[in-house]
């Protein structure tokens, strides 16, 4: 069979016009395709910029984003409370209430915190923390309600007292060449802090009172000063005392005596009340500024952070905990760097030339002068030999002492390394006394505590009276002796007694019992790292320390346990658990958030 190849029809009128408009068709088609992708592409170029600019996360908080939009939002918020704050201030001032001083301190702060460099910054921590508080929140069932972010609002709508505080206190002193109070000389603090008292009682000027407390004592860790305007909250003191504070009914009053956890005896004085205020515009007026559902978020994190912290104080202060009971052998960390050898504890007065202590650089020493200071500093070397008792009183006694720097300690200097009595310390950081003759006199070999020197000419201050107080080592070698000693068998209550600088020492360094987060994390990870009847390692934390664990009960915090505990057991553990998140963020991005000049 012959197969032949079939001719194609020729196409018809109809067919040609069926093809010509296909063809239309897809052209159009195809340019269809091609403006919507070019309209696609900008759109995509343009929500990627926006995106960059507002949406995208600037940190992650456990996987929850933080966008730059929220960072402003929240910096815009916190711009418009502060300047609420500073209006209601400024009524405050102008009902007589704040003194211009005040209000005028109250606006600084306020400046500095709406800066540049904080506002953004403090939003974006604020977020962070939030964020985590948040998460803790949904995990321990803790439920936010409508009702508790309205009472949050008029919380932040009022202004708390806030009250002019000042406060003497007298802390024990150790006798010596000791350097721990003993019970002794806590009976003589306590009588001291009453003598104060009465004085203040019997219509003797607060300031006068507070200036010869901070002259009768060489330890001024007790004696705090004017602390300002404060609210209760912010009242950094032991709560009793705090307490007795905001309960006195008008300025001027004056608290009783409270021994504080520190061993030290306080009272206090008000010298203004500012009561509450409630701004009925405060919500109104931020939210014209930023956003209201902004303004209500951050009401309920405040919300939320209030009831984290009170479920936490629940559980530490007034709940059961796993506790262990501890004896401690506690040594400061001193004035210089481990490895400065010999530490020196004097006490001192200053004859100098025209008794001018400033100017005794630009007096020749050929000059009469220096020979008055050289007779009225043997004079009063012949007094204290005879009486070293009067050396405090002497000290204190401008018309005797021309020294205007430890003269209101009664000429107490505190226990120092020999290079603090150079020019300068080694790495030349900070100046020193510059008393190198002086230097040279307490670090000689075998000299008796409560030696009176003889004056000591140092040509830029005058003849040096010295009381030499006692020797030690370097405390992180006093701490290691006592470490070794302990190791090596000997008692544990024996170091106590001969190193421990604490207030318990009188009591064989029985802390008690220790509750979480009563101490700091370096010391409580220590304590619970070790077995029953171990001893920790030192443990290096602003000072040096050593723990004896006597056992572990589970039990709740007693009085004394519950004063610490709220002063720092919320805190401590917001810093605790907070340490645990895993957070990524754009630093450049953070970096570059800031503007040149930020405007509410």
């Amino acid at each position: 069979m012959t197969f032949r190849t079939r001719t194609a029809p020729k196409p018809t009128r109809r067919r040609v016009r069926r093809n010509d408009s296909r063809r239309a068709i897809y052209i159009t088609i195809t340019f269809t395709l091609a403006i919507a992708s070019a309209l696609s592409l900008l759109g995509g170029v343009a929500f990627a910029s926006y995106y960059t600019d507002h949406g995208a996360p600037i940190e992650s908080v456990n996987g929850e984003a933080i966008s730059k939009d929220a960072v402003k939002d929240r910096a815009n918020l916190d711009f418009a409370r502060s300047d609420r704050l500073n209006a209601d201030y400024l009524t405050l001032r102008n009902q007589g209430k704040l003194t211009t001083t005040e209000y005028g301190n109250l606006q600084q702060t306020i400046a500095n915190d709406q800066s540049a460099s904080t506002i953004y910054t403090n939003a974006l921590s604020e977020l962070t923390a939030e964020a985590q508080l948040r998460q803790y929140a949904a995990k321990n069932g803790i439920v936010i309600t409508d009702q508790m972010v309205d009472a949050q609002i008029k919380t932040d709508s009022t202004l708390a007292e806030v009250r002019e505080v000042n406060i003497i206190g007298v802390a024990p002193e150790p006798t010596p060449p000791a350097f721990a109070p003993s019970a002794a000389d806590d009976a003589v603090a306590e009588t001291k802090a009453k003598g104060f008292l009465a004085e203040v009682q019997g219509g003797k000027a607060w300031d006068d009172v507070a200036t010869e407390a901070h002259s009768a004592t060489a330890n001024q860790a007790g004696s705090i000063g004017p602390l300002g305007l404060v609210p209760r909250e912010a009242l950094n003191v032991d709560p009793d005392l705090a307490d007795a504070i905001f309960a006195l009914a008008k300025p001027n009053d004056v608290t009783a005596i409270f021994k504080g956890v520190d061993g030290a005896y306080r009272f206090a004085t008000v010298t203004n009340i500012v009561p509450a205020y409630y701004d009925t515009d405060w919500q109104s007026s931020i939210e014209a500024k930023s956003s209201g559902d902004q303004f209500r978020a951050l009401a309920r994190a405040e919300a939320t952070q209030k009831a984290v912290q009170d479920s936490i104080e629940a559980k530490y202060i007034s709940g059961p905990t796993v506790q262990r009971n501890v004896l401690e052998i506690a040594i400061g960390a001193g004035y210089a760097t481990p490895g400065n050898g010999d530490e020196v504890k004097i006490a001192m007065m200053v004859f100098s030339p025209n008794h001018d202590f400033n100017g005794a650089p630009s007096i020749a020493t050929t000059d009469p002068a220096w020979t008055d200071a050289k007779a009225r500093a043997d004079q009063a070397v012949a007094t204290l030999k005879a009486d070293p008792s009067k050396f405090a009183t002497m000290a204190a006694d401008s018309t005797v002492n021309d020294d205007t720097h430890f003269n209101a300690d009664g000429g107490s200097l505190p226990w120092l390394a020999r290079e603090w009595y150079d020019a300068s310390l080694k790495d030349g950081t900070t100046t020193a006394l510059g008393l190198t003759n002086v230097e040279a006199a307490i670090f000689a070999p075998g000299l008796t505590d409560g030696t009176i020197l003889d004056p000591i000419q140092e040509p830029t201050e005058g003849y040096m009276v010295v009381e030499f107080q006692g020797r030690r080592p370097a405390p992180a070698q006093r701490i290691a002796e006592a470490a070794l000693k302990i190791n090596s068998g000997v008692d544990f209550a024996t170091e106590v007694k001969a190193q421990s600088e604490a207030v318990d020492t009188s009591t064989g360094g029985n802390l008690g019992w220790v509750s979480p987060y009563m101490l700091s994390k370096a010391q409580q990870d220590a304590i619970w790292a070790t077995p029953i009847g171990g001893v920790t390692n030192v443990v290096d934390d602003n000072g040096y320390y050593l723990f004896k664990v006597l056992g572990e009960e589970t039990r709740t915090p007693d009085a004394a346990q519950q004063a610490k505990l709220k002063k720092v057991v919320y805190q401590r553990w917001v810093s605790d658990f907070t340490a645990t998140a895993l957070i990524w963020q754009d630093t450049a991005a953070v970096a570059a958030l800031t503007p040149a000049s930020p405007t509410p």
